[in-house]
């Protein structure tokens, strides 16, 4: 993860107004992030680009190292305030859709990475750093607590002695209403399935099934069968029992788990 010494290097970006095609703009500024301060960068609040080059909660911007980002509705600005796009090299993009519930998201690309995320639950505190050709892909419903890190690179990769065949995948796929715990580091190759819950402090490169409950580090799975939902239940109650009381059906994202899959 600390092996970034790649010595990037690149001319400062310039935005351009569409309204004036002859003004550039420095939208995008030289910054750096702590997890990875050998890494220039070229930094915006999304805030920032939506006010300069789209509507009120939608974008599609690119620039002419091919860096895109594309936004889609229903958006809170205070989540765009609080969600920081950063750039390294070319041919990088970002796709969001229905950006709420943010109080911090870095999201790094450098030289052709690619991230996607859609409709986050909650995101207290992330920073995605995706780089040479790797992808993460957070699906919707997710709830993220503080100093979570994900990292995906094709820069590195695990083969075989046998065959010469890649081990690892290079990228990181999260499914719909996924719960990430506080300090939680996920690396290339994790794959986690929906409903399932990744506990404080884990560091996952494998695979979670889903309805999971998985912790450690290495993180592992430690129960199935499960789901979790935001309203828990008076002092410790059955879930079920609720339910019947109050004559509700049982939600869609009450699933036994899948190890098939």
């Amino acid at each position: 993860m600390n092996s970034h010494k790649d010595n990037i290097s690149f001319d400062l970006e310039y935005a351009r107004d569409k309204e004036n095609n002859t003004k550039e703009t420095t939208l995008f500024k030289k910054s750096e992030l702590k997890e990875f301060p050998d890494v220039s960068l070229l930094s915006c609040a999304l805030l920032d680009l939506v006010n300069k080059f789209g509507g009120h909660d939608e974008i599609e911007f690119s620039d002419k190292r091919g860096n895109r980002v594309v936004l889609g509705g229903p958006v809170d600005n205070k989540s765009l305030k609080n969600t920081i796009i950063h750039f390294g090299g070319s041919r990088n993009t970002v796709l969001l859709q229905g950006l709420r519930g943010v109080a911090r998201l870095d999201i790094a690309c450098v030289n052709g990475g690619t991230v996607s995320m859609s409709n986050p639950h909650t995101v207290r505190g992330m920073t995605i750093f995706c780089t040479q050709g790797a992808s993460v892909n957070i699906s919707s419903g997710c709830m993220a607590s503080r100093d979570i890190l994900l990292y995906s690179s094709k820069s590195h990769g695990l083969y075989s002695s046998i065959n010469g065949s890649r081990r690892s995948k290079s990228s990181i796929e999260i499914g719909e209403r996924v719960w990430i715990g506080q300090g939680v580091k996920i690396l290339t190759g994790a794959q986690i399935g929906n409903g399932s819950v990744v506990g404080a402090f884990s560091v996952l490169a494998g695979k979670v099934p889903n309805n999971c409950a998985a912790a450690g580090n290495p993180c592992k799975v430690t129960s199935k069968n499960v789901f979790w939902t935001g309203n828990a239940v008076p002092d410790d109650g059955n879930y079920f029992e609720m339910l019947k009381r109050e004559n509700l059906p049982i939600p869609p994202f009450v699933r036994l788990t899948d190890e098939s899959s």
